[in-house]
């Protein structure tokens, strides 16, 4: 991962008009974070250590803010970087929704090429309920927040793929609720390394993908 990621995802973290929160990192690799860890001291950073796989990582993750008794978890993917009222409209809509998922604007080395896409396809303030996922997916681990008391031991299979989907799509059918927001927004980086399950149209990669008999269709 680039340098610079890493300083847009913290910039739009220290720049948050709710500020009191922890940031818990979890370190698949990245060498020398402790200087970014110098650099953003205003924010309280605290360091993991997993070098396996994505889904795994994410599971040491989750579980460590459940046993450490986090009351909320708002996920952020470090290629990503955040509208600075993220936290306190993702805390807002949790006061009465069990999950909530934000819109995403996506963006490349030229700029944001498409802003709001979610909202393309689906009215801020939505309730979003299993029959919606059974075969597509707007949850991501950079644009969803929850409250960990509809969590319990989290454990995922070292080898899936769409470990945000198979998530959400298990806690919506054990009946928790979600809704979608639009006006916090999650700025989705599209690069090279970063496009699994994006499709490139004219030259642009686009998230977007439903499941039918077994089989993943893009859009």
């Amino acid at each position: 991962m680039e340098k610079h990621f890493l300083m847009d995802f913290f910039d739009s973290l220290i720049e948050q008009t709710y500020i009191f929160f922890d940031v818990v990192v979890v370190n698949d690799g990245y060498k020398n974070f402790d200087k970014i860890k110098i650099k953003y001291s205003k924010l309280n950073i605290i360091e993991l250590s997993s070098t396996d796989t994505p889904a795994k990582n994410r599971e040491y993750g989750i579980n460590f803010c459940k046993n450490k008794g986090y009351e909320v978890l708002i996920f952020g993917d470090s290629d990503d970087y955040f509208s600075n009222n993220r936290v306190e409209f993702s805390l807002s809509a949790l006061a009465e929704y069990d999950i909530v998922v934000n819109d995403l604007s996506l963006f490349d080395a030229d700029g944001i090429y498409e802003t709001n896409y979610m909202s393309n396809r689906i009215d801020s303030n939505s309730i979003i309920e299993y029959n919606y996922v059974k075969d597509k997916n707007i949850f991501g681990l950079s644009n969803t927040a929850i409250n960990t008391n509809i969590l319990s031991e989290v454990t995922f299979d070292k080898n899936i793929v769409a470990v945000d989907w198979y998530f959400y799509k298990e806690l919506l059918k054990n009946g928790c609720r979600a809704i979608f927001i639009n006006k916090a927004i999650t700025f989705y980086r599209q690069y090279q390394e970063n496009t699994v399950g994006l499709k490139p149209i004219e030259g642009k990669y686009y998230l977007w993908w439903e499941k039918r008999d077994g089989k993943t269709y893009e859009h």
